[in-house]
């Protein structure tokens, strides 16, 4: 496990174990479930139809691990909460994906991520996106199909049900 507060760099990965994209985030919990951090949006401006992310936008990343026991739950999917650099809770955005690996000694996650998306509004309204590139993924990897599958069921549920991952944590 990483201590909180410590440094990790996070690597995207594609299905054939190459390098899509990289950053570095903060500790903010590591348990045996998973690794929660916080980084900053590092590009200036990204302009997409359901959001903009400027420089300075605030991600909590939700990533889970595999279970410890066969009887744990799978998640294939990780969830970034953002917030403008004010903490004015923009969305989530939530990545189809398999679950992350993370290498204490190098302080390094990893995690494959399978194409689909869900962006979810903080009123309740959800995007399902790129579920062509969903399509053409498991063209190539139809090995991934029953778990993408799932990860997406999964994703759906969550955001229908407004149950995404928030911090600080709510109040139960």
């Amino acid at each position: 496990m990483l201590p909180l507060g410590g440094p990790v760099h996070v690597r995207k990965l594609k299905p054939d174990g190459s390098l899509d994209f990289a950053w570095d985030g903060v500790v903010m919990r590591c348990d045996a479930e998973g690794i929660l951090l916080r980084a900053e949006f590092n590009v200036d401006v990204v302009e997409r139809s359901f959001a903009t992310f400027r420089r300075g936008d605030v991600f909590f990343e939700f990533y889970y691990f595999e279970p410890a026991t066969p009887d744990g739950p799978v998640r294939y999917y990780n969830v970034f909460q953002i917030s403008h650099a004010d903490g004015t809770l923009k969305g989530w955005y939530c990545n189809l994906g398999l679950p992350a690996q993370l290498d204490s000694g190098t302080a390094q996650l990893s995690y494959v991520d399978l194409a689909l998306d869900v962006w979810a509004n903080p009123d309740g309204s959800f995007t399902v996106l790129d579920e062509d590139e969903l399509e053409a993924l498991l063209e190539q990897y139809p090995q991934l199909e029953n778990v993408a599958q799932k990860g997406r069921a999964d994703l759906i549920a969550l955001a229908t049900s407004r149950n995404l991952p928030r911090w600080p944590e709510r109040a139960q």
